[in-house]
């Protein structure tokens, strides 16, 4: 039911304020009980004590048995056999004690309070009664021989003493049962509000709603302010999981859309070059130059796929670096005669600005493909101006600059060149050059594994400069024992990856 862990939660809260309430009552209505018994005992042992200790003659205790009268407290004097003397001399009344009792008194000790039995006009009545000795000398007639006195108090004085002491804790009993319930009822809500809100909260959130809002600025310090918290941790974790998903999900779209586009032309090329090899279409003249078509087509397929594989890697941390200390002017040196003739046919050329003694920390082979990535493209939009390949030290950090005198990049398009597939011009995305669009993903992607930066500054018709800075030492202890372990494998695997992509460039350097 709905409400069933309400009702749960009042009577819990029910149950241990009676039982509570009840162990209260019951050792308050003792205490209070013996507090009257004792009351009741001491008093009556003091009127005896008086009566003792001055020696009363009968006639003194017939006026001093009138006075108490007004109390309901009688005096009965005893023989030592514990035949009554007073008020009466009649022998069937005696005092109902034991052998032992007896003994007692003789020994000179009270006896305390306690119930006897009384005929009284045809009925019994019931009385509390204390003894006390009477050492008296029988030669004395005026004073009442040796034996024992008893003052009595009829009971109902006492038990109507007690029921006012009941009355009052039964009506406090139900005042504060009253006032209990009102506050578990109270408290019960309080709490099963909190857990409705969470209910309600989970029911939006199993709807597909995770923007729900739960009030916690003053949460309560308990633990359903805590179990509030973390739902609402949960909740913006859900929806920001959501958001993730859905942007997952259209970089996922957008890159098969992507990647299906730009593998369809050279597909298309090498699919044409191959039938009409197949069926003798061309002439023999264009025979060669359809094979070198067909190669080109090829390789520009395998460097799409590593280029993607090698994004996908670095994204995902799969990737080791065999990081080392280099000298970054044979490197810059080394790419600048690789990729000269690659510059001469759009009529551009390489210029090399940077110290002999420039050193560089990174991988080799990853640090090669940053740079040629980026110069490459550099050549692509440039024609007939100079790439230079610019680098200094700059503390603990080396920046190399790549500038071109091209086309330039629009101020609102810098930030979208780092994703994979974006063509700042459309109409040069199948060039001889960096056709697929992903190449500055994946120097971004190999920059930052390195612990670097790299951003661009650029103005459209006046060129583009590519900045980069890479710490000169490891950002992390181990950093080049780890490498160390995993070089020669990984080396040459990366070193494979690069000479695939630029097999071309390599042959026509040649």
């Amino acid at each position: 039911m709905r409400f069933r862990f309400l009702w749960q939660l009042i009577a819990g809260f029910l149950l241990v304020m009676l039982v509570t309430l009840a162990l209260s009552a019951s050792r308050i209505s003792n205490y209070m009980n013996q507090q009257i018994h004792s009351e009741v005992e001491t008093r009556l042992l003091n009127y005896g004590s008086n009566i003792v200790s001055n020696n009363f003659s009968r006639e003194d205790i017939k006026k001093v048995d009138q006075l108490l009268a007004s109390d309901n407290i009688s005096i009965q004097v005893y023989l030592a056999n514990g035949s009554i003397i007073y008020p009466t001399y009649r022998q069937e009344y005696r005092a109902n004690l034991t052998d032992s009792e007896l003994r007692a008194i003789r020994q000179g000790q009270n006896l305390p309070l306690r119930v006897t039995y009384r005929p009284d006009k045809g009925k019994i009545t019931r009385l509390a009664t204390v003894y006390l000795p009477l050492n008296r000398q029988a030669s004395d007639s005026a004073q009442f021989p040796a034996g024992f006195i008893s003052l009595s108090e009829p009971i109902e004085n006492l038990e109507t003493r007690q029921q006012e002491v009941y009355n009052n804790i039964i009506f406090s009993f139900g005042i504060a049962t009253a006032i209990g319930l009102a506050i578990s009822v109270a408290y019960a809500l309080f709490q099963t509000r909190k857990i409705r809100r969470l209910q309600q909260a989970t029911r939006q959130i199993t709807a597909g709603n995770y923007d729900v809002q739960l009030d916690i600025s003053n949460k309560s310090r308990d633990e359903f302010g805590d179990l509030a918290h973390d739902f609402q941790v949960m909740t913006d974790s859900l929806a920001k999981s959501r958001e993730e998903i859905k942007r997952q999900e259209t970089l996922r779209r957008q890159f098969m859309m992507d990647a299906a586009h730009e593998m369809r032309t050279p597909l298309t090329t090498m699919s044409g070059v191959i039938e009409g090899l197949q069926y003798d279409i061309f002439p023999e003249p264009q025979r060669k130059r359809s094979l070198e078509l067909l190669a080109t087509e090829t390789q520009r397929l395998i460097r799409l796929v590593n280029e993607n594989l090698d994004y996908e890697k670095i994204r995902t941390n799969q990737i080791s670096l065999n990081k080392q200390t280099l000298k970054a002017y044979d490197l810059l040196c080394q790419i600048r005669t690789q990729l000269t003739a690659k510059a001469q046919e759009k009529g551009d050329r390489i210029v090399l600005d940077a110290p002999e003694d420039l050193l560089i920390y990174g991988d080799r082979d990853r640090l090669v493909q940053i740079i040629i990535n980026l110069v490459t493209n550099a050549i692509q939009f440039s024609e007939n101006s100079d790439i230079t390949l610019w680098g200094r030290q700059d503390g603990n950090f080396t920046e190399l600059r790549i500038m071109d005198q091209g086309i330039g990049i629009d101020a609102k398009q810098i930030e979208d060149i780092w994703e994979r597939f974006y063509k700042v011009d459309i109409s040069r995305k199948n060039t001889k050059f960096g056709e697929s669009g992903i190449g500055l993903a994946v120097v971004k992607s190999l920059v930052e594994a390195h612990g670097g930066t790299i951003r661009v500054e650029s103005e459209l018709g006046q060129g583009s400069t590519f900045i980069i800075r890479l710490p000169l030492e490891a950002t992390e202890s181990g950093d080049q024992d780890q490498a160390q372990e995993t070089a020669p494998n990984k080396s040459k695997k990366n070193l494979g990856t690069f000479l695939i992509g630029n097999k071309k460039a390599k042959s026509e350097d040649k």
